[in-house]
């Protein structure tokens, strides 16, 4: 059984198992909360400062950066991927899971039309457990929030999703009726300049299966 615990404040712990444990709205609306408030501030200049990085995210180091998408390959309709993608060092927390705080940002005819926040605690291998852990949890400016869980192998990181929120705060009738059945996620870096994401979704809409191409352009 894994645990991650919420950094910053938040006495509630994220249980992850192979069950599915339930969260209420609430606890997802303050980990939001918890995620804008430490992006408001952190130093920009520190959030791709490998210097100031925690210990436990080494695992995930190259992964921090801003990275924008350059191409598309595949189906995707209701779970697009987004535009840019930034991983950027979490302050360190007093207590709780060292993080990787992300930013999803999806642009619609050069303007910004939805976000996705969150962030990514990682578990790091011990005596009992080699594997390094990792959680990515987001909560969409549309109005839902996924929790994934995964793990980190070199250069490759893998989640599946455990837990999705249809709608944890009101934002009116878009994409009321959304529920994703099942979700795999999947980042790869072939090179340091250079990341894939690999995207395969059942939803009640459709089917997704891509892959995106991103490039690194800070970081």
């Amino acid at each position: 059984m894994i645990y991650f615990s919420i950094p910053h404040g938040l006495s509630r712990i994220v249980k992850l198992h192979h069950t599915v444990y339930p969260m209420s709205f609430n606890s997802i609306s303050q980990i939001l909360a918890v995620c804008l408030i430490v992006a408001v501030g952190a130093k920009y200049e520190d959030k791709y400062d490998r210097s100031k990085m925690p210990w436990d995210l080494r695992p995930v180091q190259n992964f921090i950066g801003l990275w924008a998408i350059q191409s598309m390959t595949g189906r995707a309709r209701a779970l697009p991927p987004p535009d840019q993608i930034d991983f950027a060092i979490n302050p360190l927390p007093k207590f709780g899971a060292r993080a990787i705080n992300i930013t999803h940002t999806y642009f619609r005819n050069g303007q910004v039309y939805r976000h996705d926040y969150g962030y990514m605690p990682v578990k790091n291998a011990t005596r009992s457990d080699p594997r390094v852990h990792v959680a990515y949890l987001t909560t969409s400016s549309e109005g839902w929030s996924m929790m994934e869980q995964g793990q980190v192998k070199g250069t490759i990181m893998f989640f599946h999703l455990k837990q999705f929120l249809r709608r944890s705060f009101d934002v009116g009738a878009n994409r009321a009726d959304l529920d994703i059945r099942e979700f795999e996620r999947e980042f790869e870096l072939p090179n340091y300049n250079q990341m894939i994401m690999k995207v395969r979704a059942e939803t009640t809409v459709d089917y997704e299966d891509y892959t995106a191409f991103y490039r690194r352009i800070m970081g």
